[in-house]
């Protein structure tokens, strides 16, 4: 059947499902439509509780993003217990990665410090199937954080805040919100932390989207910056100055990532892992395509016999050329993602930013080679098994097949950690001086 051929809506709604499954163009701007205000009606009724329960100065920063006024009208009030709100979009248990991940341990161990019961606020609208129970059983069960009080996007003025709360923004678009209530009065800034783990305005094109979320990184918060690269980065393009001492380094699963090398055994083949997903355009998915292919061209008939396996994203298998195919695994479930890491001997990672991104530091810290993308000169050197290089397709190319021939009918490598301070300071020194600075008032 041909799709052009079907008549009206129906025809209509193919063409543009497939439209948006297949051209990244028309992915950004739908996305730019709803930025403007096209938004689902579940969200535009959440929109619109938020807007009758704020404060007439909060009125002039509705729409901005669906979560712009959700703190502008909770109840505040003095002699309430105090609680640490981490400010989150959702957690969706099946969809935890490193992210999130960080945020929620790194939240809860800066409410032990400070002695203050954990509360998860999420601002998106939540999914269906998803719950306040659900959510709250698998923080308790995955991660051992017992006692800790969800609140989900409909019920967040059902709760009552303290004036002593602690605030915890995880990403740029919760910051936002929370950056709108302390300008409009409801929230204190000096009692605000912000988890800064990318340089989140290159997430979207040049849009209010990436203005909202620039102008968080001046929002007079307790900046908390997640590894060395992104701390260099965002001085140099935000002229910040950012304490050295409230910079941390990523959390690496250290011991199952052991495990992983442990399990490593000599096989006959190479297998080149390529982790990108189509719908993250800073994961650069055509460009590694590209690096593949001619890295298929290069290594040809006569080289080692070579495997190309993808993950992150489901997709259908792609002809890389000389009869070499790049199959899907999808994403892979997080206890099978480790057994799978001891099978890889190469791994391509591409992300558009100055964080370092986990998945070259898995494999390379697991025993494998990877390579990855250079950002404005910080992510290179940080791990003697990653090769950063510029982001095109004849040095990318280069970069894998060296890792190939390198690997070929080797014994496989060890583990091997990140140096000490490589990317920071460990978490547990860092937690003290944001709890410090925080009880003291000192966060703006």
């Amino acid at each position: 059947m041909k799709f052009a051929r079907i008549p009206g809506i129906l025809g209509d709604l193919v063409r543009a499902n497939i439209a948006f499954l297949t051209n990244e163009n028309q992915r950004g701007q739908m996305r730019a439509a709803i930025q403007t205000g096209a938004f689902d009606r579940r969200t535009e009724a959440l929109i619109d509780g938020d807007v009758a329960a704020a404060p007439a100065a909060a009125f002039p920063f509705a729409r901005l993003s669906s979560g712009s006024l959700a703190l502008t009208g909770i109840r505040v009030a003095s002699g309430e217990p105090g609680r640490l709100n981490l400010v989150v979009g959702e957690v969706e248990p099946s969809k935890v990665f490193a992210g999130i991940h960080t945020a929620l341990t790194a939240a809860a161990e800066l409410a032990t410090k400070l002695g203050l019961r954990l509360r998860v606020v999420m601002l998106d609208a939540t999914t269906p199937g998803n719950s306040e129970r659900a959510v709250a059983s698998y923080l308790a069960e995955t991660l051992g954080l017992s006692s800790v009080d969800v609140v989900m996007r409909e019920g967040i003025r059902s709760r009552t805040y303290g004036s002593d709360d602690i605030w915890l923004a995880s990403h740029s678009k919760t910051a936002h919100a929370i950056q709108v209530a302390c300008d409009t009065g409801v929230i204190d800034r000096r009692r605000v932390a912000y988890l800064i783990q990318d340089y989140e305005p290159g997430f979207s094109a040049w849009s209010t989207e990436s203005v909202l979320a620039r102008s968080t990184y001046h929002a007079g918060f307790l900046p908390v910056v997640n590894s060395l690269p992104l701390w260099t980065y965002l001085q140099r393009a935000e002229q910040l100055e950012l304490p050295r001492e409230l910079v941390f380094a990523p959390r690496f699963e250290a011991a199952k990532l052991e495990e992983a090398a442990a399990a490593r055994k000599a096989h006959p083949r190479v297998r080149v892992l390529y982790y990108g997903r189509r719908s993250k355009h800073r994961n650069l998915f055509a460009l590694g395509l590209s690096a593949l292919r001619a890295t298929a061209l290069e290594l040809g008939a006569s080289d080692p016999k070579v495997e190309f396996v993808s993950a992150g994203e489901q997709h259908d298998t792609i002809d890389l050329g000389h009869g070499a195919r790049l199959t899907s695994r999808g994403r892979i479930a997080w206890n099978d993602y480790f057994s799978f890491l001891s099978t890889v001997d190469v791994a391509l990672s591409l992300q558009l930013s100055p964080h370092p991104s986990h998945p070259p530091f898995d494999a390379a810290i697991s025993g494998a080679l990877a390579v990855t993308n250079d950002f404005d000169g910080v992510r290179a050197g940080l791990h003697p098994r990653i090769a950063a290089v510029e982001p095109t397709t004849r040095d990318l190319s280069a970069a894998i097949t060296s890792a190939v021939r390198e690997r070929a009918g080797r014994d496989p490598l060890p583990y091997l950690p990140v140096a000490e301070g490589a990317l920071g300071a460990d978490w547990d020194d860092v937690v003290d001086t944001v709890a410090e600075r925080l009880s003291t008032g000192h966060g703006a």
